[in-house]
């Protein structure tokens, strides 16, 4: 049985015969539903099982919700969109766990007038955000925390083997986890030429320094064999270099209600964020609290930051149609208890934010023992 027909199965046990129109013949496959046939992931199977079985539960009744749903669990199966709908999987189900405060589920796939976002100011005519909580007047969106410099660097590597028509070497990249990734998206065409120009077939190197990014290198190792790499990681420069992500999400910042931003970390698609000495809070707090607070000190134009962007807004102005950020750690891989969500979570929320999330929605964040910081004190 094929990843894809494996899948397939999978769903129609917990959403009905014929509820999952995918094309099994087609060899396709990705880190989920491959994980989702091999003996070696029971923990996750069990756990996505048991996610799919609440989520069917959750959204029974509504049709609209449901033809949504089943749209995103067919889209898990997908070569490259799989990890956006996976992500708002975890999303949906986590979210919707809370019993107590919650009259109605979560209202998937809410469209509203750009005009009523930042997006109006883009050039956009509406708006579709992932999810609005009825109860309490909030729309979310959901994203993945992806490791961009690892992808871009996987493609530069792809791309370099193929250059020189050989595949028996493996090479693996070092290089700053808390990096710029925009660094090596500037110079990707260099890094090819440059990684390909230093490779000796005859000589068999095993390392090549990078001269376009000094703190770029690679390992290499020819043949068969365990090939290791070392990354620094400093979780405050990681803030430093990414918060500005934030802004290439703004169109979904509303101007009349609260508004989220989630991102889902799964280490499958995610880029490393340590929890070693607590590093990933660490980083979460500070990517979080410069995206808050630093623009206030300036007078940098919106412009600056969103290129398109049509209006005299500061960048401060943009950042206060936020009200928060939400971190959702799925740990779902090697979880022992598939009835859980195995979900661990943090919440920022914007002390300048204009539309701020009011007391009942704080206590829903709190059903789910969730780590809250409001920067009350630290806002300046």
């Amino acid at each position: 049985m094929n990843d894809l027909e494996n899948y397939k199965m999978i769903v129609e046990q917990h959403f009905g015969a014929n509820s999952c129109t995918l094309d099994i013949n087609r060899p396709v496959t990705n880190s989920v539903i491959g994980a989702l046939n091999h003996t070696q992931f029971g923990p996750f199977t069990s756990c996505f099982q048991k996610r799919l079985e609440r989520l069917s539960k959750v959204y029974k009744t509504s049709n609209a919700n449901r033809k949504d749903l089943m749209h995103m669990v067919k889209q898990v199966a997908d070569e490259r969109n799989w990890e956006g709908a996976y992500a708002e999987l975890v999303a949906y189900d986590f979210l919707n766990s809370d019993t107590n405060l919650l009259s109605s589920a979560i209202s998937l796939q809410k469209t509203v007038p750009a005009s009523d976002t930042i997006a109006g100011n883009l050039g956009y005519q509406n708006v579709n955000y992932d999810g609005y909580y009825d109860d309490f007047g909030v729309y979310f969106d959901v994203k993945i925390l992806s490791d961009k410099a690892g992808s871009i660097l996987k493609g530069i590597i792809s791309d370099v083997q193929k250059k020189l028509g050989s595949s028996n070497f493996t090479i693996a990249p070092e290089y700053p986890l808390d990096i710029d990734f925009e660094l090596f998206q500037k110079y990707r065409s260099k890094l090819v030429d440059e990684l390909g120009g230093s490779i000796d077939m005859n000589e068999r190197n095993t390392l090549v320094s990078s001269e376009v990014i000094p703190e770029l290198s690679y390992r290499i190792l020819w043949g068969s064999g365990v090939l290791m790499a070392e990354s620094p990681y400093n979780p405050y420069l990681h803030a430093k270099n990414h918060h500005a992500l934030l802004f290439k999400h703004a169109k979904k910042f509303s101007r009349i209600r609260p508004s989220l931003i989630i991102f889902v970390i799964f280490p499958w698609f995610s880029e490393s964020v340590t929890g070693l000495e607590r590093a990933n809070e660490t980083f979460y707090r500070s990517f979080c609290r410069r995206f808050f607070c630093q623009y206030a000190r300036g007078a940098i134009k919106a412009k600056q930051m969103l290129g398109r962007f049509n209006g005299e807004d500061s960048a401060f102005d943009i950042t206060k149609k936020l009200s928060g950020v939400i971190f959702l750690e799925d740990r779902s891989i090697t979880a022992n208890s598939p009835a859980q969500q195995n979900v661990e979570a943090y919440a920022y929320l914007n002390p300048n934010s204009e539309n701020k999330l009011g007391n009942g929605f704080r206590d829903h964040l709190l059903n789910f023992h969730f780590s809250i910081d409001n920067f009350e004190y630290d806002n300046y």
